[in-house]
């Protein structure tokens, strides 16, 4: 009987020690991955001095790093992307001399928010920056809503200024960190830490450290990991802005097919995003971004709008579908006016394969990998350079 006893005692002993380990660990990595002023700071900091590759927590919101990164780079540019995660895949090389980019885009950062950038940057940086590409997403809907257009901010303080972060009670944080998803990211990051050349120093980095080592990627770029997740993976914002999208899968022909056909079903959220409202832009939003297009070029800037690519042949897939072909020419039509109207250029990516993407250029139906970027400007400058690409919708022939 005082065996049984022990054996319980033991048993039990071990499973509150396992589970206290779990609790603990996973506490310190959750309240790391918030992030704070100082690691954003630390973050910037680092990336000017080494060029290297690197963002900071929380992976959801990287405006306050990216804008300590835009200021940092402000003396070496003249040209800046605005945008949401679809045009995160643009790099500084995909642009002729002397134009020089940041990309300043942001994950979900929606057409109410890219007005209030343009304005910001033309009232502000108008005398350095003088060209601007922004992005306008039909595909997830930003170019539909009614939310009023945003007013921000782009400076340090608004920058470095002190996030409230929520309130999350005790309790919930402890069910949160002994969550399925949470108990098994930290079991791969131990998994990690166990398989390090050195297992003590990939611990001390992993759950001590406000951030990693300086460590090499692929390309031999230096990274530096100051978040808790995503370690040594090379995930994170280049020194240009772009985004590596780190060792993410690419979509095979077959996969691509699949999602192209899906996105066309009337459930699908690209389709009810369409159609939200016919597919009619918000015209307030429009007007807004002309009318900083015009101060823009009263600077002698040059603001250019792009249509993100999707993956091939899912605008076609679209346009079988009656109500969703209505739409989508809606938006088209739309955009082509407005364009011609006010003396813009849109580039239209959304059929990429016109400019020759494949699936393998692309991580979903609508985030597209540096080399479709890539083959969408290198047409755009090849047709701008011998006039084929003036005021409307820009489609390669």
């Amino acid at each position: 009987m005082n065996n049984g006893r022990r054996y319980v005692a033991v048993f039990l002993g071990i499973f509150g020690a396992i589970l206290l380990s779990i609790l603990a660990l996973n506490l310190m990595l959750g309240q790391r991955s918030l992030g704070s002023p100082e690691v954003t700071a630390l973050a910037s900091e680092w990336q000017e001095k080494t060029h290297g590759v690197t963002y900071a927590p929380p992976v959801t919101a990287p405006r306050p790093f990216k804008i300590l990164r835009l200021l940092d780079r402000l003396p070496g540019i003249n040209a800046m992307i605005l945008g949401s995660s679809t045009g995160m895949g643009i790099l500084s090389a995909m642009f002729p001399a002397p134009i020089v980019p940041y990309n300043f885009a942001t994950v979900a950062n929606p057409t109410a928010n890219l007005i209030g950038e343009a304005d910001y940057v033309v009232s502000h940086f108008g005398n350095q920056v003088k060209w601007l590409f922004v992005t306008l997403d039909w595909s997830i809907g930003f170019v539909y809503r009614s939310e009023p257009p945003h007013a921000v901010s782009l400076t340090r303080d608004a920058a470095l200024g002190r996030r409230s972060l929520p309130d999350v009670p005790l309790l919930a944080r402890l069910q949160d960190a002994l969550s399925l998803p949470k108990v098994k990211a930290l079991g791969a990051a131990i998994k990690a830490v166990v398989r390090a050349s050195n297992p003590i120093s990939a611990f001390r980095q992993t759950f001590f450290q406000p951030a990693s080592d300086d460590y090499r990627c692929s390309d031999g770029t230096p990274a530096k990991d100051f978040d808790v997740i995503h370690r040594g993976r090379c995930v994170g914002y280049r020194y240009d802005g772009s985004h590596t999208f780190g060792d993410e899968d690419h979509l095979t022909p077959g996969k691509a097919a699949i999602l192209a056909r899906a996105a066309a079903a009337p459930s699908s959220k690209f389709t009810q995003f369409l159609c939200e409202t016919e597919g009619k832009p918000n015209p307030e939003y429009l007007a807004r971004l002309a009318a900083s297009a015009r101060r823009f070029a009263a600077l002698g800037g040059r603001m250019i709008f792009l249509l993100p690519p999707l993956i091939p042949e899912m605008e076609k897939e679209l346009l079988k579908v009656s109500h969703a072909r209505t739409c989508l020419e809606r938006t088209k039509s739309s955009l082509a006016d407005w364009a011609r109207q006010n003396d813009l250029v849109v580039i239209d990516a959304g059929q990429s394969e016109r400019y020759g993407c494949a699936p393998g250029e692309f991580l979903d139906e609508h985030h597209a990998f540096p080399e479709c970027h890539a083959r969408v400007f290198s047409k755009f400058w090849r047709d701008r350079e011998a006039g084929r690409a003036g005021p409307g919708l820009y489609r390669p022939e």
